[in-house]
């Protein structure tokens, strides 16, 4: 199911500042959510990445899908990251806009995937980028920050 994305100044748009809590293992709706995030991505074409708080889920998870790699991030913590550049970036919660940002070119990441195996790894270039854009959104950080 194709879920509705929050855009910045609606009416619920406080949802993308919230407080996101921890997934629990036994999240009985986990899988679907994570389903429809995949679904809503492929929807909107021109995303590469939805963070739950983006949805009105405001839980500890985003996915990240480009034409070579796909991922869920549960619980992520990034632990180590590299030199800042800075890059422009657009965010579905704020359509047909870009904001130059600082950025960092790599970064370690600590998190569970869909299948609850933890795991530890490293990214750099797009795929740092991207990983940090969705993280902020569940820090409560937005794009305009």
């Amino acid at each position: 199911m194709v879920l509705d994305i929050i855009k910045y100044g609606e009416a619920n748009s406080n949802k993308l500042r919230a407080k996101n809590v921890d997934v629990k293992k036994e999240n009985p709706i986990l899988h679907q959510l994570i389903a429809d995030m995949f679904e809503t991505l492929a929807y909107h074409k021109n995303g590469v990445g939805l963070a739950a708080p983006q949805v009105g889920r405001n839980l500890n998870l985003f996915i990240v899908k480009t034409p070579t790699f796909s991922e869920v991030f549960i619980n992520p913590e990034i632990l180590l990251d590299g030199l800042s550049i800075q890059v422009k970036e657009g965010c579905l919660s704020f359509p047909n806009m870009e904001f130059a940002v600082n950025r960092r070119e790599k970064i370690q990441l600590k998190f569970f995937d869909q299948n609850w195996t933890a795991r530890f790894a490293e990214y750099k270039d797009l795929l740092a980028i991207i990983i940090q854009h969705e993280y902020d959104h569940l820090k409560g950080k937005l794009i305009i920050d």
